[in-house]
């Protein structure tokens, strides 16, 4: 945006409106955790007024592919555009030479990239990979090495991550990925038909070993069942790289994490690597069950307590 504002002394910014991205859902990665365009159009409007160039810009809605580019009323002489969507930029020539309108010259914008060198994009953002600054919410370090709990978080993960839930459910969380953490959070959920993404379970209760098996649990038989381990009192790095393993592949089936020690930590890894909007429910001892719903916010504060681990 501030590479066009270099180049124009107006600018007319195009921001996709809620039906050209709903008709374009099989195209569009993660969208349904895009933001209304009434929360993008108030966040561009911020960063404008931010910069002090609320004269120089108007924001317009666009419907198509095409948006208001082939009017012969819209007086424009270039279009700013990212490598990925240069293409669409030529296919507009293209249209306006059938129009005999002018053609456009296309300027591209450099790509600003994230800490692992590729480029920031609201696609990384909605997969919950990166913050809005290119931050990584996993560290390349925590994927290698076991982390420790140190014993000043004790208290403050004992407080609920996140909201307790005692309706349980509410409707609209069938359009979410669910993930339950627990074993009694998992049996209730299957109990209920959540059919949820991911369970992470560990066979205990209170830490205490319980007789149950994966049908006591409510699971069909038909789950994927990937085991790991995870020492109590620790954040396993194998934990972090079947976390990120099983969210990557898409969810093709039903998948159970059964840890072999204990997952009291797995919330942690889950919300860090999670794509926005994810709901994740977990039991929290003597609380009750707690619903999070995984948003920047959450994955900063989950980003923060994970950073003041200890690497071993």
């Amino acid at each position: 945006m501030e590479y066009a504002f270099s180049l124009g002394k107006n600018i007319i910014i195009g921001i996709t409106g809620d039906s050209y991205i709903l008709h374009s859902k099989s195209k569009i990665k993660n969208s349904r955790f895009i933001e209304s365009f009434r929360k993008r159009e108030q966040s561009v409007s911020e960063f404008i007024k931010s910069q002090k160039i609320s004269d120089k810009v108007k924001l317009v809605k666009i419907d198509d592919f095409l948006g208001p580019t082939l009017s012969k009323d819209l007086l424009i002489d270039a279009i700013v555009v990212s490598d990925d969507t240069k293409k669409g930029a030529e296919i507009i020539n293209q249209e306006r030479a059938n129009l005999n309108l002018p053609p456009l010259k296309i300027f591209v914008a450099s790509s600003v990239c994230a800490e692992d060198g590729k480029p920031i994009s609201s696609e990384r953002i909605r997969k919950g990979e990166i913050d809005r600054q290119g931050k990584l919410y996993v560290k390349p370090l925590w994927l290698k090495r076991d982390l420790a709990l140190p014993e000043e978080l004790r208290r403050e993960l004992k407080k609920p991550f996140g909201l307790l839930d005692r309706d349980f459910l509410k409707p609209q969380d069938q359009l979410d990925i669910i993930i339950s953490v627990g074993d009694v959070t998992t049996k209730i959920l299957n109990k209920l038909a959540f059919n949820q993404k991911l369970s992470v379970i560990d066979f205990k209760i209170a830490r205490k070993e319980t007789p149950f098996s994966f049908s006591d649990l409510g699971f069909s038989g038909d789950e994927k069942i990937i085991s790991v381990k995870n020492p109590a009192g620790y954040i396993a790095h194998d934990l972090f790289l079947k976390v990120s393993e099983i969210i990557k592949s898409g969810f093709e089936r039903r998948t159970v994490l059964n840890v072999i020690g204990e997952e009291d930590l797995a919330v942690l890894p889950l919300i860090l690597v999670a794509p926005l909007g994810t709901i994740i429910y977990y039991g929290q001892p003597n609380v009750g069950t707690v619903k999070i719903s995984v948003s920047e916010s959450s994955k900063e504060q989950a980003y923060d307590l994970v950073s003041k681990f200890r690497p071993i």
